[in-house]
């Protein structure tokens, strides 16, 4: 994808790295080396503690390595890949392949030479690459493979370091061309050249002065995400529900029975796990409960928090509640919470490398992302579900406030908020925003202001824009959508997806709890930094897990 996002064990192309000197050095760079295993064709590190946005600095240091040793003046360059590029002056094109030859002749280094479309053309050990010093080539890219224990995610070329090969302009001497466009284009004067540095994971990296600067569309403010969680085998909770339902006049359940039969699917966990390998850029996370806290998660972390009702409620609303509507609309009281915020539903995932830019505007203004799901054009009905009624509540007042009639919902992905503009709604539509968090239960008075509201709102008073978001949706219930989950691990080709569980599917419960176990663990495998005790967390209380910018 445009973000440098990779597909799951995708097998390197058996043409390019199947020659017997490629096989009898692979042969014996696993025999010194007997912790590799073999995955996708190439030999691989197992890894259980190393994001993907690790892999990226890990190929980086690799590739500035062998350039330093063999004196080559290089910089690192900004362009729109999660990958890192360094441009090289194509007059040390042999003295670079030599360098990454010399250097990685035992190691289980692979390099790339790429045509002038950024397409690679002969893919080998780095030790190999004497012999294809004659060999045009508009770069090299250099990667170590890394491969989790559960062999259903591998980190490969597509995280790997892009050593560019620059070149003088033939009718223009004083200026530089680069292969492929940077963020400050293709074409680069020398005058423009002026030395800077940056550190990246404690690493001083040259550059220049154009790089080193924000630049136009830079998304430089903080970003955190919030997430709504219950605990659905909490005797405790179902009791308290169960005394909301009785003075509404409904139908109530055996609270100990109820958390007996609950089976967490603890998608709160691997949501989390997404967050770390493929949003490390996200500042802090809230969770918000209703006295709960999850039994894995380490409360200690810096970048989480639990957050109680009773906090971002307090002598609003009523509670306990069991709206989402209502919680979702006291979100923007979080304290220390960031103008800019994700919102997430426990089953939202991220599904591969993404950055800020796909949510925001480097002006601040969010991105939304309309569904082709319409919102019927019919007025409310008493049998509608709560989000439909909810929906065309919200289409009322933004026909009332500016004229225009709301047609369809939103994606199931991450919502892309602004504290501000939550505030704004609760002056501007005051009776309908506290009659919302009031209410306890849904009800077809709510508005959905988190999913749907904020969006239309801030859209007409110039603060979001829709923007475009591959998103992947599953329901788990249904079995024709098991094809689905099959696809999204295998080629995982969606910026986000959501797993939910509609009640009028065909699946028994225990079978989706089945299907569940053995998706989620095998598309995240590698437990996150916020989990106590995993490889990551023990790395973050060593203070050896960098924090972005990485």
């Amino acid at each position: 994808g445009p973000e440098g996002a990779a597909t799951a064990a995708t097998a390197a192309p058996p043409s390019q790295v199947r020659s017997g000197a490629h096989r009898q050095l692979e042969q014996q760079v696993a025999k010194r080396r007997p912790e590799l295993v073999k995955d996708g064709g190439q030999l691989c590190r197992v890894v259980d503690a190393e994001s993907p946005f690790d892999i990226v600095q890990a190929n980086l240091a690799l590739a500035a390595s062998a350039l330093e040793a063999a004196d080559v003046p290089y910089l690192l360059v900004r362009d729109t890949m999660v990958r890192r590029t360094v441009a090289v002056h194509a007059s040390f094109r042999e003295a670079v392949l030599k360098s990454l030859s010399g250097m990685y002749q035992h190691e289980a280094v692979y390099t790339a030479l790429l045509n002038d479309r950024q397409n690679p053309v002969t893919t080998t050990l780095a030790g190999l690459l004497g012999d294809h010093l004659d060999q045009p080539c508009s770069g090299v890219r250099v990667y170590r493979n890394a491969v989790s224990t559960s062999r259903t995610l591998r980190l490969g070329a597509v995280y790997g370091c892009t050593i560019s090969f620059w070149d003088n302009d033939p009718e223009e001497s004083d200026t530089l061309v680069a292969p492929t466009r940077t963020l400050i284009g293709d074409r680069i004067s020398q005058h423009s050249l002026g030395r800077a540095s940056t550190v990246l994971s404690g690493r001083t990296y040259p550059t220049i002065n154009a790089f080193a600067q924000p630049l136009h569309g830079d998304v430089g403010f903080p970003v955190d995400a919030v997430y709504t969680w219950v605990d659905g085998s909490d005797v405790q909770w179902l009791e308290r529900k169960n005394q909301v339902l009785a003075a509404a006049g409904l139908e109530t359940v055996d609270a100990a029975a109820s958390a007996a039969r609950f089976r967490s699917r603890d998608e709160l966990r691997y949501s989390l796990r997404s967050i770390d390998m493929y949003a490390p850029w996200i500042r802090n996370i809230y969770i918000v409960t209703d006295r709960q806290v999850p039994s894995w998660l380490d409360h200690t972390h810096h970048r989480v928090r639990v957050v109680d009702h009773t906090e971002i409620f307090g002598d609003q609303g009523a509670l306990p509640t069991y709206n989402s509507h209502a919680i979702e609309s006291r979100l923007h009281h979080i304290e220390g919470l960031s103008e800019h915020f994700l919102y997430f539903n426990d089953d939202f995932f991220i599904g591969r490398t993404v950055m800020p830019s796909l949510f925001f505007l480097g002006n601040g203004q969010a991105k939304h992302f309309p569904s082709p799901t319409a919102v019927p054009m019919v007025p409310p009905l008493v049998t509608d579900d709560f989000n439909i009624s909810a929906a065309k509540n919200n289409r009322a007042l933004i026909a009332d406030s500016f004229g225009q009639t709301l047609t369809h919902s939103f994606l199931h992905a991450p919502y892309v908020l602004r504290r501000s503009v939550m505030e704004d709604l609760e002056r501007a539509y005051p009776a309908q925003v506290a009659a919302t968090s009031a209410s306890r239960l849904r009800s077809h008075s709510d508005v959905s202001i988190a999913s749907s509201l904020h969006h239309y709102f801030a859209y007409h008073t110039g603060r979001s824009v829709p923007g475009s978001i591959s998103c992947g949706f599953v329901n788990v219930g249904l079995s024709e959508h098991r094809t689905r989950l099959s696809r999204i691990l295998t080629s995982r080709p969606n910026d986000v997806f959501c797993l939910n569980d509609f009640h009028d599917g065909d699946v028994p419960e225990d079978e989706q709890d089945a299907i569940l176990a053995a998706f989620l663990p095998s598309y995240f495998p590698v437990a996150s930094q916020f989990e106590y005790g995993s490889p990551r967390n023990q790395r973050y209380h060593a203070h050896t897990l960098p924090d972005w910018p990485l």
